[in-house]
């Protein structure tokens, strides 16, 4: 059976461009396959990395689809982000490893450390710290985290440490400040947005994934769609969503240029 070459299709067809369907940690280019050797590198040596880039661009995908291999026996791996507040931040981790947190701050960074080393001298599971939107971390915050990685063990960390976030966490550990925290850092990548024939190339994957016709776009449609993203894939699915949505209502068989550019006017 052919792809289906018609924006409306019939019936309820699922949103090719849409977040549940995951078919973007299955398109693979030069960037995304640079950061995974990254964050399988931090892991195996068990070092501090930093990630940034802008909002949008698929670092949370491409981490997510290193760590989702890791053997569960082996490796615990805990994702923190959607609290910055240092104390919230450090109760939640602590939490996640079984850890009764303590109330005061101070008290439970050292618990969190004491439990790390001893997991570490015991043989125990290798430990993962994933921190996105790292940016708006504490300063205070940030420098527990190293002392996490640091502890008492000079030749081997006691945890993983990955911070996530938007390009002012890179300006960030270039302050005298961060001196300490810069030198450990063995890794740092900053993911950009696809280039222009990577674009029209993860464009045409998503269609092709959800059985409809790569051509939909028309290419002029889609180098338009490079111009008004700047590759940032968030950004690519956000407008190429409402296109296809337009077009099915309007009847429309193709997405041209012109179409693109009323979308576009519309965010």
């Amino acid at each position: 059976m052919g792809k289906n070459n018609e924006a409306e299709g019939n019936g309820t067809i699922q949103d090719p461009f849409g977040k549940s369907t995951g078919a973007e940690q299955f398109f693979k280019h030069y960037q995304l396959e640079e950061l995974q050797a990254i964050v399988r590198a931090s892991i195996n040596q068990k070092v501090l990395a930093s990630i940034t880039g802008p909002p949008g661009v698929g670092k949370t995908t491409a981490v997510r689809s290193v760590t989702d291999e890791l053997p569960s026996h082996k490796n615990t791996v805990v994702y923190l982000g959607q609290d910055q507040n240092g104390t919230n931040l450090l109760r939640r981790f602590a939490s996640t490893l079984g850890i009764r947190p303590k109330h005061q701050r101070q008290s439970l960074s050292m618990q969190i450390s004491q439990w790390l080393l001893e997991n570490l001298s015991g043989g125990g599971k290798d430990v993962t710290l994933i921190v996105d939107e790292a940016h708006l971390l504490e300063d205070s915050t940030l420098e527990e985290l190293r002392l996490m990685t640091n502890a008492d063990y000079d030749s081997q960390s006691p945890l993983t440490l990955i911070l996530m976030g938007q390009q002012a966490l890179r300006h960030r550990l270039r302050s005298p400040n961060f001196e300490a925290l810069k030198q450990r850092l063995r890794y740092k990548y900053c993911l950009e947005g696809l280039d222009q024939e990577e674009t029209i190339r993860y464009v045409q994957h998503r269609l092709s994934a959800a059985s409809l016709s790569p051509e939909l776009f028309t290419q002029e449609a889609l180098q338009l769609i490079f111009q008004t993203t700047e590759g940032v894939l968030r950004r690519i699915n956000n407008l190429c969503s409402l296109a296809l949505l337009k077009a099915k209502t309007k009847k429309k068989n193709t997405i041209d240029a012109a179409f693109v550019t009323e979308i576009a006017e519309l965010d």
